[in-house]
């Protein structure tokens, strides 16, 4: 994570998703092909911008009676203003290319993503990440078919709390390596490791964090990981008892 320290620029995570999309494959051919990132926005060149992204949508617009055709989206969310019905999309470096929600699955979105809305509003310098299937209506009226919110850090780290927002913030300032754990399909009731310290010597870090809510099934569950994992030393962070301990 440190090395993302104070490359908070939207070009650089546009060019590593880019480049990670061109090593993948999907069962309808390579990923990068169905993958739209918008580019850096810059007001002088919006004319060449909206050409480029015609052209990368060329296709995508449904005819009267024809399959629908749909493609990926990723992005950065400006906001969520309310439309005649639903929710409208705004994200960031696509100003003149809102995206239309349904009214059902914005109710859908904002239940499934409470804790993350909460988190982005709440903290000043996060990004709210979004990831959706969209197309482009017979009527020319971009819409969105299923989405999925990431809240990450400043420099682009997910995080799920504000305790595990300080202390990705504390490592980012170390500048030491870092590698975040993902939860994937864990429940939020599930221990997991927060971040590892692979160079750590004598031998590498497992971080975690208790939150306060924990109980036995969730200790019981962390002693177990911690216990397969013999060759990490295992730092332990229980909110519930105080302040961050002093990293390794």
């Amino acid at each position: 994570t440190a090395l993302w320290a104070r490359k908070r620029g939207w070009g650089k995570v546009r060019a590593s998703l880019m480049n990670a999309a061109r090593q993948m494959e999907t069962r309808a051919g390579p990923l990068g092909d169905i993958l739209f990132v918008p580019e850096v926005f810059h007001a002088e060149d919006k004319a060449a911008i909206a050409a480029r992204r015609a052209s990368a949508l060329a296709g995508l617009q449904a005819a009267g009676g024809g399959p629908r055709k749909m493609m990926l989206l990723v992005g950065e969310v400006k906001e969520f203003p309310e439309a005649r019905s639903g929710r409208k999309v705004v994200i960031r470096h696509l100003p003149d290319f809102p995206l239309t929600l349904e009214d059902a699955a914005w109710r859908r979105l904002s239940k499934r993503y409470e804790v993350e809305l909460e988190l982005w509003e709440a903290t000043e310098n996060a990004h709210l990440v979004a990831i959706a299937t969209f197309g482009i209506s017979s009527a020319g009226v971009s819409f969105i078919d299923e989405i999925a919110l990431m809240v990450v850090t400043e420099n682009w780290i997910p995080f799920e709390t504000i305790d595990e927002l300080r202390l990705l913030s504390r490592l980012a300032g170390l500048r030491r390596k870092s590698v975040k754990g993902l939860r994937f399909n864990l429940g939020r009731d599930q221990p997991r490791v927060c971040v590892t310290l692979p160079e750590q010597r004598p031998a590498p870090v497992a971080m975690y964090i208790v939150p306060a809510s924990a109980g036995e099934d969730y200790d019981r569950g962390l002693a177990e990981m911690i216990e397969a994992r013999p060759e990490m030393t295992a730092w332990v962070w229980r909110t519930a008892e105080g302040e961050m301990p002093a990293l390794p």
